[in-house]
């Protein structure tokens, strides 16, 4: 099965730049050049002259969103306006999502994110149709490469071709920034989460730990009835909410009240509810903070993916 699915793990990655949604107008610098880019119909207009579509390197973004983009750098009409496509290396962008994603961590867990990252690529081909990924967290961040350091492009080497597998087959690729303690299925999170047998409900005893001030949060939201949470059974995570009326699973209810995490304990006053929580993200799959902390420990990134994915296999595919 695995040999089936190589053809996804594409050597170059086309990011579709600013969630890869129609803009009408651009600012660019490229060989010492300023482009100024607008839209016309099925047409660009690039500092005043029409053109079918703009192809630069190395390009420096100024609007609509600010970034430096290495490789080919594709401007082309859409309905709506234009896109931006940005194209590079499968291993630059690797270096790219690792950067934009964990930040400064440690190597091990720089490691663990380049496997998932490539894991993602390899999952979903091209998710968007014309381009393999979007540069948001809909797909995974990937900002530039003026976040990108040594350490990322070392952590994408080490781990070249490496991804992360279940019975031959790419897992499905969630984290999050920090589970607060604990982790959980996606049955807790979506209704109608998947059942998927690699992730698992539990405590993450190193997050369980952290003091760090970071990620505790508090939120005030002004109900005037108090709602009633049911909890996931022997953890401190929420799953459900009901609430003047409205029955929320964990992904609406961080939603609807901007709650960073649904690891919280609550109170109602006359005027509303206090939120006092820790965690930031949905808890599913592997947690940001807790790789951190485990590779200070001296694990290695393939212990840490078998600790957050149960029963899997890194393999090696591709070149």
């Amino acid at each position: 099965m695995l040999l089936s699915v190589l053809a996804l793990l594409p050597d170059s990655v086309i990011v579709g730049i600013y969630g890869g949604i129609p803009v009408k107008e651009a600012v660019l610098k490229a060989g010492g050049k300023r482009y100024v880019v607008k839209a016309k119909g099925k047409r660009l207009i690039v500092n005043g002259v029409k053109r079918r579509r703009l192809v630069l390197k190395n390009v420096r973004l100024l609007k609509p969103v600010r970034g430096d983009y290495p490789g080919l750098f594709i401007i082309k009409p859409k309905k709506g306006g234009f896109i931006m496509l940005n194209k590079v290396p499968r291993e630059e962008y690797i270096a790219d999502v690792i950067a934009s994603e964990i930040g400064n961590a440690p190597l091990e867990a720089l490691k663990a994110q380049a496997v998932l990252a490539r894991t993602f690529l390899m999952r979903w081909g091209k998710r968007h149709g014309t381009f393999h990924a979007c540069d948001r967290d809909h797909c995974q961040r990937y900002e530039g490469r003026n976040r990108v350091k040594p350490v990322h492009r070392k952590a994408a080497r080490a781990t070249r071709g490496l991804v992360l597998t279940y019975r031959g087959k790419p897992v499905e690729v969630l984290y999050h920034a920090s589970c607060g303690g604990w982790v959980c299925e996606p049955r807790y999170v979506w209704r109608g989460g998947k059942r998927l047998p690699y992730f698992w409900t539990g405590e993450d005893e190193d997050c369980f730990e952290d003091d760090n001030a970071h990620y505790t949060w508090k939120v005030f939201a002004p109900l005037k009835s108090c709602p009633r949470v049911k909890r996931i059974p022997g953890s401190l995570r929420a799953y459900m909410m009901i609430v003047e009326g409205d029955t929320l699973y964990a992904y609406d209810m961080r939603r609807r009240f901007n709650l960073p995490s649904t690891v919280f304990a609550y109170w109602c006053t006359e005027t509303g509810v206090i939120f006092l929580g820790t965690g930031r993200g949905h808890g599913v799959g592997l947690c940001q903070r807790g790789t951190i902390l485990k590779a200070r420990k001296g694990w290695d990134f393939k212990k840490i993916l078998k600790f957050y994915y149960r029963g899997t296999t890194v393999r090696k595919v591709g070149r």
